[in-house]
Parts: C-alpha cells; structure tokens; sequence
C-alpha cells in the first residue's frame, strides 16, 4: 500500500518566501508542491521500503506534537519501523555549517520528550534531508570541515543522510567509529578556529565523559551545538563510559530545553546496562556482488546500487574485483612483516580481507563531483584482520602508522585515478585531522617503514 509523507503547513509555507522560492526555482522547482514531490522521489528512490505517493499536512495536535518545522513523518502501511521520521535543512543558510545543529537539535529535543531512548530504538527510522544551499556553490573545503563533522555526527546519532542539494567535497554516509575518533577530530577543528577562545568542551578522566564550557557561553544557539555534540559522544563512546555535564548544569539559573533533555538522557543512559551504542562492524550495511565485470580497472564504470539488509541503497562491490586483488597478492596483507599472522580460511589460503584505500562511503561524492568509480583494483589492498581492525578502530597513532605506510607503498597507483590525493586528504576519509608538518613526519617514518620490510624480502 502506499505511503503518505507528512510535514509541517508552517515548513511548506516557509517554501513559498521569496528568499526560499528563488532559490528552489533557480534548481527547476516553480512551486512547494513540485519541490516536494521531488522529495518524496528521492525517498522512495533511497529506501527500498518506502513507497510514498504524496504528501499532506499534519491534521492534528498529536501529528504536530513532537516535530518543529523541519520536522515531518511517512504515514502507511508496510513499513518495517514503527515510525519513520523524515527531517529536512533549511533552504537558505545565513549560518554556513551549523545548520544541522540548529535546525533539528530542537526537533530531536521534542522526540526525546516524547520517548527518551528514541535515537537508539531500533523500532525507529531517522532520516536527514539535505535541503539547504550553504553557499553559492554549495562547496565545502576539499579537506575535514565543519559541515563534515555535522553529517558524521548524525550518522554516529543513527541517522540516515541524504544529500538532496548535492555539496561538493561532503560525504554523507561517514560516522565515528569510536569517542576517541571523535574527540580527537572535535579538538583538531576546534584548534583550526582562531576566533574559538575554548579547543576543548569534552574531556574524558577515569572512564567518564565530562562537558564544559566557557559561563560566558551558556547561551544562544551555542547551547544546541553543545548538546548536539555531547550527544554524539555518547553514541560513539556507547556503554564504556559513564557521562556528565554537571559542570554546565549547576552553574545555570534555569535548564533550556536542550540541557534540560540532555540531562535527562545522560540520567537514562548512565543507569541502564543493556544499553548498547555501540557501532556495528565497519563492513555492516555493505552489498557485495557476483556479477561479471567487463574491466576490472575501469574507473569510470558506471557505479550501481542495491537494496542492504537494512532497506537502503547501497553502492555494490564487486567479488571479482577484490578476488583478483587478493590473488595478486598471494593472500599476504599490504603490511605485511615478520610480525604477522594468518590463519588458514576455509579455501587453505592465508586469510586476509580486501580493504579500500579510498574508502566506500565516498563513492556518492566522488561519482558525482569526479566520475571516479573507487570500486578498482588500483583502490584495493588485502589486510590481515588486524590491520584491517586497526586502520578503522585503533588509536588515532595507530591509524595514521597504517594508513600512511598503504598510502606511500600504493600512490603511484592511487594517483591513476585520484591525481590529487594526498595523505592528508586520505587521512581527513577516515575522520583523521592531519597539519602539514605531521604530514611531511610520517611520510619520512613510513617511507623507511616501507623500504626497510622490502629490503628484508629480497
């Protein structure tokens, strides 16, 4: 049967401004209702389980109760969620960046009045529209920034993340792995900005999560970035810590909405044991495929999505493609030393899995800004189980010592397809905030790491 999207009357409004209309005619749509139904395409074309026909206006109090005006919910049948919960951007952004904060931490306040735990109920279905123009070329740097750390976030937070108005340089299907992951990348942005008088609001002591702030800043919109970003710490550092933000509550005459949810869900999260936030394998949610391959090497093949396990369309990676990698490889793992174990897989061959230099989740972005298909065999290297463990979840030392000695042992072969790719830049995919000066140290360290393992081979 099919399914009916349904938002707020005072958004669709806010679509018939000039400010919002201009722009939405500058992209082909003449009215609210065209722009809304290219919406509803985009839904159904993403989500295998979502056959929306229309759209509709809340009717009631208990429609509207809970939502803000960026806010709105698929009514149907068929759906595998008990509830479906579609949030969108604003059109026109004065605010660069935190339109992601400031537009749905009301929102997600408002849910969490009405359920507590709803950001981790499975029952629920959270999906994040990008519907603003950011700049005159919807552009963010080509490097870590801001925006990049707002959709991590609310993947982290268990959010879908659609780009509606594609923004150059921004992946919109990345998470944090981990709190340290995040802390470490919240502290190199906060550096980055000159004007911050405060480069850290979170620190961890004794297994607990601690957030504080300036007294001078407990105000304004700075109180839904806050809460938005302590929220994501949770989720990435799920039920290994314990958390606190009596630092800020104790020294404020009167608890915002926000602080006020925030504060209640750190209560629910510190004493309830079963909960789990933590995030899943980094290869969940991923769709391999059998199918024949004219080129394996061909990056400017066309990439094709498929329906997960979770209903959402997903870039496919071919078998072969990863097959003839690691054959090439004779199962050894790119990093290969006397250090290393293996074990026998169930074809008597060293077991190693095949891993994306450049990795999957910008596939969307580099498709759509460059033609490059990153699903190639100049993009795959075979690792053990525990490099492959340790490029994705260790420390962020361990990361760069691995990921910087694949970078300089396969960037001939990266540049076939990415000409411009620097460790940086890599290092910035996998949520890793590098300065130029550690740049030029661990190309020096891994450079010898490379040649001292390939002189001890000959």
């Amino acid at each position: 049967m099919a399914q009916t999207l349904v938002v707020q009357e005072r958004f669709v409004q806010a679509l018939g401004k000039e400010c919002n209309a201009k722009i939405l005619r500058s992209r082909g749509y003449q009215s609210p209702a065209a722009f809304l139904q290219a919406i509803i395409d985009k839904l159904n074309n993403e989500f295998a389980f979502l056959n929306i026909s229309g759209f509709r206006y809340c009717q009631n109090k208990a429609e509207r109760e809970g939502y803000g005006q960026y806010g709105g919910f698929v009514y149907g049948t068929d759906l595998p969620y008990e509830k479906v919960t579609v949030y969108f951007t604003p059109i026109e952004s004065k605010q660069g960046n935190v339109i992601i904060e400031q537009s749905l931490m009301p929102t997600i306040c408002k849910q969490m009045e009405k359920d507590i735990a709803f950001l981790s109920d499975e029952r629920y279905k959270n999906i994040v529209l990008l519907t603003s123009k950011i700049n005159e070329e919807n552009k963010v740097p080509v490097t870590y920034n801001k925006m990049q750390m707002d959709v991590n976030s609310l993947n982290t937070l268990h959010f879908d993340v659609i780009p509606f108005f594609p923004i150059k340089n921004l992946s919109t299907d990345t998470r944090f792995c981990s709190l340290t992951e995040y802390l470490d990348m919240s502290e190199y942005l906060q550096k980055k900005a000159k004007n911050n008088a405060q480069t850290q609001y979170l620190r961890v002591e004794d297994g607990v999560l601690y957030g504080d702030c300036l007294t001078s800043q407990m105000q304004g919109e700075f109180q839904k970035s806050f809460c938005f970003r302590f929220l994501t710490a949770m989720f990435a550092g799920g039920s290994s810590y314990k958390y606190s933000i009596a630092g800020i509550t104790e020294r404020m005459q009167k608890l915002d909405n926000q602080f006020e949810n925030l504060k209640k869900f750190i209560a629910y999260a510190n004493a309830t044991p079963i909960m789990n936030f933590a995030l899943g394998s980094f290869e969940d949610d991923t769709v391999e495929s059998d199918e024949e391959v004219q080129d394996i090497s061909d990056m400017h093949r066309p990439p094709e999505k498929a329906t997960s396990s979770s209903g959402r369309k997903r870039f496919k990676t071919q078998k072969r493609i990863k097959d003839a990698v690691l054959e090439a490889a004779d199962f050894y793992c790119d990093c290969d030393d006397k250090r290393h174990f293996y074990f026998e897989s169930s074809d008597y061959t060293r077991y190693v899995e095949g891993h994306h230099i450049v990795p999957m989740n910008r596939q969307e972005e580099l498709w759509r800004d460059e033609g490059i298909n990153i699903d190639i065999t100049s993009n795959l290297v075979p690792l053990c189980p525990n490099c492959h463990t340790q490029i994705h979840r260790g420390s962020r030392q361990a990361r760069i010592e691995v990921l910087s000695e694949i970078f300089t042992r396969n960037k001939a072969r990266l540049h076939l397809f990415k000409s411009d790719l620097t460790l940086v830049l890599l290092a910035s995919y996998y949520n890793i905030g590098l300065s130029d000066e550690e740049e030029e140290y661990w190309l020096k360290k891994s450079q010898k790491r490379v040649e001292d393992k390939a002189n001890k081979k000959l």
